[in-house]
C-alpha cells in the first residue's frame, strides 16, 4: 500500500479556523513519514455565520510534504433540520469529486480512500468508488450519534455505504460500541482507530520542575451543554474556597454566558479564570504549567486533550465518558461518574492535597508508549493491509 487519500469535510486548517482537521492532518503526518505518499481534500459548506464575513483560505497548498485541495462554498441550508442533509450530502459528492478529479491529475490515483465523517464524508468516499473503483475506509469521531443528533434522514442511505466500506471504524473502544448500537449496524463490525498524539506534542523536550504559587487546575474545551463545564465550577467552588488554587477555563462556546453567571454569583470571578481564545503555543504553553486537567464530557469519542495534557506529565480527572473511560486509569488520574459533584471535587482535592502522586514523566513515557506516532503508524498499516488484501 503506497498511496492514500484522506477525505476531510469542512474547514481544513484555515485562517479563520486554524484547529479544523488538525488530528487528520497529524494522521497524514504520520503516514508520509512512513513513507506512504497522503493526501487531503476538503470539500466544504460554510454556513450562514461564516458567510456573512469574508472567508478566505487556499484552494491548494503543500503543508510539509502533505497536499491539500480545499473548495468552500456557500450554503443557506440548515444541517440542524434533518431533511436538508439529504441535499448536502448530494452536493458534498459533487464538491467532493470535482476535488478529487484535481488531487488525481496533479498526483496520481490513490491505492486507498480513508474518509473522516460519516454525515458527509463518506459520501464523498463512495462517489469516488462508483467512479473510480478505488476501495475505501471510514473513521468517525463525532459524537453526534452518541448525542442522538444523526439526522434521520441519511440513516438509510449512509448505513448502505457502510456495509460497502472495507473496514468501519471509531476513534476509541467504548465509542465503537455505542456508535454501533445508535446507528443500527447489526451486521457490521466496527474496529478502532486511535487518534495519534499530535507530533508537536510528542517530540522530545524537558519536563520542568514546576514553580506556581497557585495549584492549577485547567480544561481546553467547547462550552456546551455537552461538554458539561458546569460541573467542573461547581466543584472547584464546593472545594477551594480557601484554598491557593485556581481554574483555568479555555474555550468558547453557547454556555460562557451561564459559565460566567455561576462563578461570579459564587465570588470566584479572582479563582477561575476564562480565555475564550488561545492559539494552539498559547494552550500548549498553559498546559505545561498546570497541576492537573479536568474533563467533565456526558459523550466524548476520544478526547486528544486528555493525552496532551499526560504527555505534558499532568494527570487527568475525567468523567466515564467513553474515550476517557479508555484513556484515563488509576496510574494517570481519576474517573469519576457523570454529575457526581462530590466524588469529582474529592478527586480534585486528593491531587491538590498529593493524597495521590503522580510522576510526571511516567505520565509522559506511558502515553506515548500508547498512543505516539510509532504505536498509531503499527496499527493503522494493519488495518490499510486489511483494506486492500
Amino acid at each position: 500500500m503506497k498511496h492514500v487519500l484522506i477525505v476531510f469535510t469542512g474547514e481544513f486548517k484555515t485562517k479563520i479556523y486554524p484547529l479544523g482537521g488538525i488530528f487528520q492532518y497529524e494522521h497524514a503526518l504520520v503516514l508520509n513519514k512512513n513513507g506512504i505518499k497522503t493526501g487531503i481534500i476538503a470539500p466544504g459548506l460554510l454556513s450562514v455565520r461564516r458567510i456573512l464575513k469574508k472567508y478566505p483560505y487556499k484552494k491548494y497548498e503543500l503543508s510539509k510534504g502533505i497536499p491539500i485541495f480545499r473548495y468552500f462554498k456557500k450554503n443557506l441550508l440548515p444541517a440542524r433540520i434533518g431533511f436538508y442533509n439529504l441535499l448536502l450530502a448530494r452536493e458534498y459528492e459533487k464538491i467532493g469529486m470535482k476535488l478529487f478529479e484535481k488531487y488525481l491529475k496533479k498526483f496520481g490515483k490513490p491505492d486507498l480512500i480513508h474518509a473522516h465523517d460519516i454525515r458527509f464524508g463518506i459520501y464523498v468516499a463512495n462517489a469516488i468508488y462508483k467512479k473510480y473503483n478505488i476501495p475505501y475506509l471510514t473513521t468517525e469521531c463525532s459524537s453526534e450519534t452518541a448525542e442522538n443528533l444523526f439526522p434521520n434522514p441519511l440513516k438509510k442511505s449512509t448505513i448502505n455505504i457502510l456495509k460497502k466500506s472495507k473496514a468501519v471504524t471509531a476513534c476509541s473502544k467504548p465509542f465503537s460500541k455505542v456508535f454501533k448500537k445508535k446507528l443500527g449496524l447489526k451486521n457490521i463490525k466496527v474496529k478502532t482507530i486511535y487518534p495519534v498524539l499530535p507530533g508537536d506534542i510528542s517530540k522530545n523536550f524537558t519536563i520542568k520542575k514546576k514553580t506556581n504559587k497557585n495549584f492549577i487546575f485547567i480544561t481546553v474545551n467547547r462550552l456546551d451543554k455537552n461538554k458539561n463545564i458546569k460541573l467542573i465550577i461547581e466543584s472547584f467552588i464546593k472545594g477551594f474556597k480557601n484554598e491557593k488554587a485556581i481554574l483555568k477555563i479555555i474555550g468558547d462556546g453557547p454556555e460562557i454566558g451561564n459559565l460566567i453567571k455561576i462563578t461570579k454569583d459564587s465570588g470566584f470571578e479572582r479563582k477561575i479564570i476564562f480565555i475564550r481564545k488561545a492559539s494552539r503555543k498559547a494552550m500548549k504553553k498553559e498546559l505545561a504549567i498546570s497541576d492537573c486537567f479536568l474533563s467533565s464530557s456526558l459523550h466524548e469519542t476520544f478526547g486528544v486533550v486528555l493525552i496532551e495534557a499526560l504527555a505534558f506529565g499532568v494527570p487527568v480527572i475525567s468523567t466515564r465518558a467513553e474515550g476517557p473511560s479508555e484513556i484515563v486509569n488509576n496510574n494517570n488520574g481519576f474517573l469519576v461518574k457523570h454529575n457526581d459533584q462530590i466524588s469529582y471535587t474529592n478527586c480534585m482535592r486528593k491531587i491538590f492535597f498529593k493524597k495521590k502522586k503522580f510522576n510526571r514523566l511516567k505520565l509522559r513515557k506511558n502515553i506515548i508508549k500508547r498512543f505516539g506516532a510509532e504505536k498509531f503508524a503499527e496499527s493503522i498499516n494493519k488495518i490499510y493491509k486489511k483494506c486492500l488484501n
